[in-house]
């Protein structure tokens, strides 16, 4: 169980620091710039991979 915890925890973290990223290049570069729309997509799969991974310990 502390596993699934730490794991989902890390995760989350990553995710909040991708976004802080992410906004942050968009910002710089334009929400139309290769890096913003990469780091986009990069944080679009963070989060679905987090989102099935709930999904599938709550069933």
């Amino acid at each position: 169980m502390w596993k699934v915890c730490r794991f989902a925890h890390k995760r989350e973290l990553e995710i909040e620091k991708l976004r802080q990223q992410l906004i942050h290049v968009a910002q710089e570069y334009g929400m139309q710039s290769e890096n913003t729309i990469k780091l986009s997509c990069k944080l679009d799969v963070l989060i679905n991979e987090y989102e099935n991974n709930k999904v599938e310990k709550e069933v």
